[in-house]
């Protein structure tokens, strides 16, 4: 009996330092970023928390922020996790939230938390990361981003298998679809701790969507019992644009003449103008259709098939497909319509 209770002893012992090895103490200075953004120091009011960037749930509780903006949270982190240490200001019924990125780990982590540039130091994934993340953001202050990507590519290389490689890779450009592929080939190289954890499970899927040079991807869309596939015009040997748009939508109205007009002007030498409706009801679709006196063809109540399946997060987002189906470019409007049909179809 007496071996069973110091056995019971030490395991709560073992317990207990375990426990206490996994606490953490952030101790921030907020007041360089609170500077950079404040109107008025005497109009706002402002609390402090953690937020799960992964979870989107707050860790801790509101606290309101002392007057000398130095602060102290502790607690315990079963696991690293990616967080956002948030100032949460209110003023007159508005609100904003500034935040400081970092690795909430155990040990002791030291926040300077400078707008452009915070300093987060202490903890091993903090250690790693900040240092790079500074050379980084002095690149894009000198517009260099070749040494921007190359910094942030490298990093991920080298930290493929741990969670400052998902911060990294969240963070990196993705504007043009050169940048998606570089992209989607660091996640692909990176372990699987990293490729399953859930920001980047979701940063792959909308990135994993075709990109210029790409054969077209298929969408079927059901409407009054007719089945209408991409597939039905893209791929057939004519030149295809493709329109994604709705009803409710003014900028994507104030274009449809333009795209009436070069459908008029080019139907005869191969091109075939498309429209597909998107997050529209198709009754809406309708009448926009015969009050813009819309000539060219229609996929009507695509709803978010069409969206997903292209990653379109504004329309109108409009797409050139060339003969065989691959993807000439998108993002085209107004008179680039017009330059690109031209020197397509030598006018």
């Amino acid at each position: 009996m007496k071996r069973v209770f110091i056995n019971v002893i030490l395991a709560y012992c073992a317990i207990a330092g375990w426990a206490q090895e996994n606490n953490y103490t952030i101790m921030a200075n907020l007041e360089p970023l609170i500077k950079y953004y404040r109107a008025s120091e005497k109009e706002l009011s402002d609390s402090v928390y953690l937020l799960d960037v992964t979870t989107q749930k707050p860790i801790t509780e509101k606290t309101a922020l002392p007057d000398q903006t130095k602060i102290e949270l502790s607690g315990y982190v079963d696991s690293p996790r990616i967080i956002h240490l948030i100032v949460f200001q209110t003023f007159k019924g508005w609100t904003r939230n500034l935040y400081v990125p970092l690795f909430l780990e155990p040990g002791n982590i030291v926040v300077n938390a400078e707008a452009e540039s915070p300093d987060v130091k202490g903890t091993p994934l903090n250690n790693a990361f900040f240092p790079c993340n500074r050379k980084i953001k002095e690149a894009v202050k000198n517009g260099n981003t070749e040494l921007e990507a190359q910094y942030s590519a490298d990093y991920v290389l080298e930290h493929k298998n741990d969670l400052s490689a998902v911060l990294m890779l969240y963070n990196m450009r993705k504007k043009t679809d050169e940048e998606a592929r570089v992209l989607l080939n660091l996640i692909e190289q990176c372990g699987e701790s990293v490729r399953q954890h859930p920001l980047i499970e979701s940063l792959y899927k909308r990135l994993n969507h075709p990109l210029n040079g790409d054969m077209f991807k298929d969408f079927t869309v059901e409407y009054e019992g007719k089945t209408t596939r991409l597939s039905d015009y893209v791929g057939k040997g004519k030149y295809v644009l493709v329109d994604f748009w709705a009803s409710w939508c003014s900028p994507c109205r104030a274009e449809i003449p333009n795209l009436i007009k070069v459908y008029e002007q080019y139907k005869e030498k191969g091109l075939v103008v498309l429209g597909v409706a998107i997050n529209d009801k198709p009754e809406n679709t309708l009448k926009a259709i015969e009050k813009d006196k819309i000539t060219y063809p229609q996929i009507l109540n695509s709803q978010n098939i069409a969206a997903e399946t292209y990653d379109i997060s504004s329309i109108p987002t409009i797409f050139l497909f060339g003969p065989d189906g691959k993807i000439i470019t998108h993002g085209l409007r107004g008179n680039d319509i017009n330059n690109k049909l031209a020197e397509i179809f030598g006018e």
